[in-house]
């Protein structure tokens, strides 16, 4: 199958490309930049504007033509400064997504897979896992672009020229770290005693690389419906689990000490910092058996692997730089 990947260059394209050349697709990594993109994870690499909504319709008309497929993992990444607009999130993954899907319909691309996230279903589940029939409620910027997106996607899809498959994975952790989950592993890294031992939270996660496993398997799927399909490892994990598993893998013990949640809620709005206090204590809860189903897929990596081969990967990087 001819398979074209937006992103190609990013965070989950370097973990999706080698799995789908071991799958036997043809890969074409769609891509600003070409020289970022080696030939051994690429069969071909067309080097395209970036993705938004002013990007010539002819030009992504010509570097989709003969793909089968199309994986959408090019965006407006979410950011943690607020340094980026609620317009420029929806020049990208609004505008600049339907400008691509009407390019691949265009070119006679068969199945179109957005990318989305989690974020797009909101910030919080309760202890019942949220299912694609939820209503969604998007909290910041980055996830009502993504909901947006999804739903001007489906509206265009209807017509059934090109088969739709929006995929909203749960926080996605890998190497290299970024955002969040950098901050746990430098924290861990470092020493640092935290007051989380408390926390009682429930949280799923997804490994970079079951995402990919994921995505490979939507390619060639039959019988997909056009809900979102939430994606995760399966595990759900309480924030003082997850950093006593990168303790674990790191070789350092997470050093946790127990302090009351009402306190910890208390210093968040005292300082400001309520929403990152909520994602530490509140569970995020997804269920992605739909996807097991439809796709016919499991994970193929355990947390804990996951984390192994971050670790691996952290320590061969700090050692190199101390070279």
């Amino acid at each position: 199958m001819k398979i074209g990947v937006t992103g190609a260059n990013g965070f989950v394209g370097g973990y999706l490309l080698p799995v789908l050349r071991d799958a036997g697709h043809d890969v074409t990594a769609l891509v600003r930049r070409p020289e970022s993109i080696t030939r051994d994870v690429a069969d071909r690499v067309v080097e395209i504007p970036g993705i938004d909504g002013d990007t010539d319709a002819e030009i992504l008309e010509r570097a989709l033509a003969g793909l089968d497929v199309v994986v959408h993992l090019a965006a407006q990444v979410h950011v943690m400064d607020g340094s980026v607009s609620e317009t420029e999130f929806r020049h990208v993954n609004v505008a600049g997504s339907v400008r691509l899907f009407e390019a691949a319909r265009t070119a006679g691309v068969k199945r179109f897979i957005f990318i989305s996230s989690v974020k797009a279903a909101g910030e919080r589940s309760g202890d019942t896992p949220l299912n694609a029939l939820d209503a969604a409620a998007p909290e910041d910027a980055y996830g009502r672009s993504k909901r947006d997106a999804e739903i001007a996607l489906s509206e265009r899809s209807a017509a059934g020229a090109c088969e739709l498959v929006i995929l909203r994975p749960a926080f996605v952790y890998g190497w290299p770290p970024a955002g969040n989950f950098r901050t746990v592993i430098s924290a861990v890294q470092k020493g640092l005693p935290l007051p989380l031992a408390g926390i009682r939270n429930r949280r799923d996660m997804t490994y970079a690389g079951n995402l990919a496993s994921a995505i490979s398997a939507v390619c060639v799927a039959d019988g997909l419906q056009a809900l979102p399909y939430f994606v995760a490892d399966g595990a759900p994990i309480s924030t003082p689990g997850l950093f006593r598993a990168v303790g674990t893998a790191l070789g350092r013990p997470a050093r946790l000490f127990p302090f009351p949640l009402w306190s910890l809620r208390l210093l968040g709005r005292l300082t400001g910092r309520r929403t990152a206090i909520a994602r530490l204590t509140e569970n995020f809860l997804v269920d992605s058996t739909p996807l097991h189903r439809d796709a016919r897929w499991q994970p193929p990596y355990k947390m804990s692997e996951g984390l192994d081969a971050v670790a691996t990967a952290w320590r061969e990087a700090n050692q190199a730089g101390s070279d």
